[in-house]
């Protein structure tokens, strides 16, 4: 088997193993740098991110200035919409992944794709790491890997074996940033699309917030709070998902308690059906299924309503119930949640505390972030920090294994 002799292999080709393997041949220009990618080119699943536009911060974050100045050396200039979210000025997450492959050829940075590392060890003082013809050998290494969401692109969550290979340990990993499936949803609702505020509740205890637009589709439900919802759907031992239910407010502004008691006492809107009522209110699927579940038929007339029935019909306006049964699992997921144990990796260099010389980046550490680009702005700087340390550690004599 051939073997390759390196200052820094970087395994996984992804946001967070570009923005290293640039950062680092930056540092140290005459440094031997090498990015072992498993797919056939480098950042499969950046080129689809935020829907291909490349959602890569967000000004909310502290690191966002950085992350825009990054950019804007490699040619890229950023953009930033109404709520925050920076993108790059061409909106081509395909042509962002372009640049960084030609600023890898530019800088002098080995790319072998079509290599999956099969293993990795400690031999004679430096990192052994083997993919199926090759034997890369290395003072330092980064694991930049990926997660396990969206294994489409390339993601296995086989970065979280050859962390445990070299002693680490993987704390639970769930998806994230996903639709979620519930359970007894009429097919009607397919395709509709309602803003609100969209509540998790477990054991009576509000644990998520947020306004937005959720969609109605054959599994359940998705969309932008959808997702940010999913990060707090824990799978709680043998109960699972039974402690929690989702609930929409699909009139957090405002009551319509008065109003529907006037009709309710006038002489022609009084003869309306219920689900005519609620239908003047909400979208006619969803007046069906709030009418259910206030336990209300449809076909009786407003006017027979009793006060408490008329509060009720307010009350689930603002509390329309769901029962999640599962998430949409790591095919459709874009992020994982759990990773390398925190405690084991440093914080401010990303080394690994057992292992001198290796170092972790990106969605393979314990982090996920809400959707508008936390996760990616994560992964280039976890990226950009990790080959930082590396170079420092190699240059300092400080890396040996």
């Amino acid at each position: 088997m051939e073997k390759y002799m390196n200052d820094l292999i970087i395994i996984g080709g992804g946001a967070a193993g570009l923005a290293a393997a640039v950062a680092a041949k930056r540092s140290a220009p005459s440094m031997q740098v090498t990015v072992l990618e498993k797919k056939d080119k480098p950042g499969k699943k950046l080129r689809a991110t935020g829907n291909g536009r490349c959602n890569i911060t967000n000004t909310a974050l502290a690191t966002a200035p950085s992350t825009i100045a990054f950019f804007e050396s490699l040619g890229i200039p950023a953009r930033e919409d109404s709520e925050g979210r920076v993108y790059p000025f061409s909106e081509s997450a395909p042509g962002v992944a372009e640049i960084f492959t030609d600023q890898l050829k530019v800088l002098g940075v080995k790319l072998q794709t079509n290599a999956p590392v099969r293993a990795i060890s400690v031999e004679k003082g430096c990192f052994a790491v083997e993919t199926e013809k090759k034997l890369f050998l290395g003072k330092t290494v980064i694991l930049a890997t990926g997660g396990k969401a969206g294994p489409a692109y390339g993601c296995s969550g086989d970065g979280y074996t050859l962390a445990k290979a070299l002693g680490h340990h993987v704390t639970k990993t769930l998806p994230v940033l996903t639709g979620i499936c519930c359970e007894d949803l009429p097919e009607a609702l397919k395709g509709i699309r309602v803003k609100g505020k969209l509540s998790l509740i477990c054991r009576d205890k509000v644990v998520f917030s947020e306004h937005g637009e959720v969609q109605f589709t054959d599994y359940g439900i998705s969309g932008i709070c959808v997702f940010n919802l999913s990060r707090y759907l824990k799978y709680l031992g043998e109960e699972k998902l039974e402690p929690y239910t989702i609930v929409l407010d699909l009139a957090p502004e405002r009551s319509f308690a008065a109003m529907l008691s006037s009709w309710r006492r006038d002489t022609v809107l009084g003869e309306k059906a219920c689900v005519d009522a609620v239908s003047g209110i909400i979208k006619p699927p969803l007046a069906d299924l709030l009418l259910k579940q206030a336990n209300i038929k449809e076909k009786r007339k407003l006017s027979e309503l009793s006060v408490s029935e008329i509060s009720a019909l307010d009350g689930h306006l603002h509390r329309l119930r769901f029962k999640p049964v599962s998430t949409m699992g790591f095919k459709m997921a874009q992020c994982t949640a759990g990773g390398i144990a925190a405690a084991e990796v440093d914080g401010k260099t990303l080394a690994s505390k057992i292992v001198p010389g290796l170092y972790f980046a990106g969605e393979i550490l314990d982090y996920d972030g809400p959707c508008g680009g936390y996760n990616l702005d994560h992964a280039f700087n976890t990226g950009r920090c990790a080959a930082e340390a590396a170079v420092a550690a190699i240059l300092q004599g400080d890396h040996h294994v």
